[in-house]
């Protein structure tokens, strides 16, 4: 492991934006079948040394609740200033921990509580690895065995992964890691692109598909299950119109992916629905019901199995045990993790570990502002460690050029590993500026937003009371 630098780095500050991107006025990128006008948005986690060292993260929102999200990052603050950065590295799971498992505040539970100490500590690292000058990627791939299992809270864990486990998995990878990494080095990480959103007029849809294709995507994915339970005939409808459109401005080669945000109700009815896509040869459905019906996972799996259609799902996941249960249980055929959603690096270490240990590839959800520059260097880690066997990385056109000053690359197909250090999720002055809310001249309306959501098609009947 690269060694730390000896300037002793003081923490003085902990600050918080509030970024809100009016993406309902975009054409309705970004929506899909359960959230049907959402404003990408995030709180970012600003923490300051007396050293002059910036760390950053963000904590992905879809607009109002971002209000939420920050007062619960400010909660934290108390617990990082006047640390120092030296003890975080020193012990990194004990510091996560002393957040995550904090006598009071942990009687939050899950949810904004624990995206909020994941938005704190995955700060942190991001001050590490600019302590290092590296990007975050090579610092995590950098960590010896060891060190990451220090990192990890196996106190729920072990009867499905112990620490002399892990320990034998990673020092038995030590040699395919440094081969591994010099290949990604060289060829990056092969992307899908999420392009059908719900309502998104079909003819931008051919147009990115085919631009995309051309360019050496070989993966697309369609939201699906729009309004099903109210209109079950025009949610279909929709849905093959939308995966045939993709179909005919890519190529035969180009796996098709879907994903309905829990929107396809219990684990029956979601199978029953997707037998009627079957005939796309779809790679995976994705959150087809609610993200903690782990029985339903399982049952939903088995079900699709016959048909060759792959169970992905994470993204809402709260927590490394809700993982476990879904990968020991069976219940998952892709594991998509989220940078943002759970307790740090330290806790998606866990995840990724467990998901290793049941053959089950990781394929990291991106699909929001800075999210691909959150979860990618995991994706990094992941795939140095345990092979690309099966893994995609989900990639959005949208939101980089303009908002961050170190935009996400793809070419070929492939997402370039970055060079800036630490995350590289500094945003553009004029950007926050113009989108930082309240004040923000352009930050999103959530008034507009329930507006336009009560009136797509689909919109459930009780939508009628946002307006």
């Amino acid at each position: 492991m690269m060694g730390v630098r000896t300037v002793r780095q003081t923490i003085i500050s902990l600050d918080v934006l509030d970024i809100r991107y009016p993406t309902v006025r975009l054409g309705m990128a970004g929506s899909d079948p359960r959230h049907l006008a959402p404003n990408y948005s995030c709180a970012v986690p600003v923490i300051r040394t007396d050293g002059g060292l910036e760390g950053r993260s963000l904590v992905f929102t879809i607009g109002d609740g971002t209000e939420i999200q920050k007062a619960a990052i400010e909660a934290l603050r108390r617990f990082v200033v006047g640390r120092t950065l030296e003890e975080f590295i020193a012990e990194p799971g004990l510091f996560a921990q002393a957040l995550a498992e904090h006598h009071q505040l942990r009687w939050l539970a899950l949810g904004t509580y624990r995206m909020a100490v994941g938005g704190v500590i995955n700060a942190l690292w991001d001050l590490w690895a600019k302590s290092e000058g590296v990007p975050m990627w090579r610092l995590l791939t950098s960590l010896p065995p060891e060190k990451i299992v220090q990192c990890v809270d196996f106190h729920h864990l072990r009867d499905v992964l112990t620490e002399d486990e892990l320990l034998e998995m990673l020092q038995s990878r030590v040699g395919a890691r440094a081969e591994n990494l010099a290949r990604l080095e060289q060829e990056g990480i092969r992307v899908y692109s999420t392009a059908g959103w719900s309502g998104r007029p079909l003819e931008e849809v051919r147009a990115l598909c085919s631009g995309l294709y051309q360019q050496g995507t070989r993966a697309f994915k369609a939201k699906v299950g729009r309004g099903q339970q109210y209109d079950r005939a025009r949610a279909l409808d929709e849905d093959r119109r939308m995966l045939d459109t993709m179909r005919s401005a890519t190529g035969e080669d180009a796996l098709l992916l879907t994903d309905a945000n829990q929107n396809l109700g219990d684990w029956k009815n979601a199978a029953s629905y997707m037998t009627e896509l079957a005939e796309y040869k779809l790679l995976f459905i994705e959150e087809a019901i609610g993200y903690n019906d782990v029985l339903g996972y399982i049952r939903l799996r088995e079900a699709l199995a016959p048909l060759g259609m792959g169970v992905a799902g994470g993204e809402q996941e709260p927590d490394a045990i809700t993982f476990k249960q879904l990968l020991a249980g069976g219940g998952l055929t892709h594991c998509q993790i989220d940078g943002a959603r759970v307790g740090g690096v330290n806790e998606l270490f866990a995840i990724v570990a467990i998901a290793a240990k049941f053959g089950v590839p990781v394929c990291p959800h991106s699909g929001g502002i800075g999210l691909g520059q959150l979860v990618g260097p995991m994706s990094i880690f992941d795939q140095a460690w345990f092979g690309s066997e099966g893994r995609w990385l989900e990639y959005l056109e949208f939101l980089q050029v303009g908002v961050f000053r170190h935009p996400l690359v793809v070419r070929n197909g492939h997402w370039v590993l970055p060079s800036a250090p630490g995350w590289g999720l500094e945003m553009e002055e004029a950007f926050v500026e113009r989108y930082r809310y309240p004040e923000g001249v352009d930050a999103a309306d959530t008034e507009e937003a329930d507006r336009v959501a009560a009136e797509q098609p689909g919109a459930p009947p009780y939508a009628r009371f946002w307006r």
